[in-house]
């Protein structure tokens, strides 16, 4: 799990093509120099409302996973900062 949310915060620049040609696709989501209003329009002129509609609902579970899985990193992290606390109490 780490190793995704590491992947997904820290992009590999040699995976990611940010070249200006791709700035004009809807793959520039992935980018590090995402512009999200360049994105929106493209994604408004190109797709139609159906297709708007399911990537909606593929990102809202995106971001529910996400929001998920940083949740359990925070509790973990709050975990071990408890149990060293006590070790160095003790």
């Amino acid at each position: 799990m780490r190793h995704l949310l590491s992947s997904f915060y820290s992009p590999d620049p040699s995976s990611t093509n940010d070249s200006p040609s791709n700035h004009g696709s809807l793959d520039a989501i992935k980018t590090t120099t995402f512009n999200a209003d360049q994105y929106m329009n493209l994604l408004i002129r190109e797709s139609n409302l159906e297709a708007l509609r399911q990537r909606h609902v593929e990102m809202a579970a995106e971001i529910k996973n996400i929001d998920t899985d940083l949740q359990v990193l925070v509790y973990e992290n709050y975990n071990k900062f408890i149990s060293t606390t006590d070790a160095v109490k003790r």
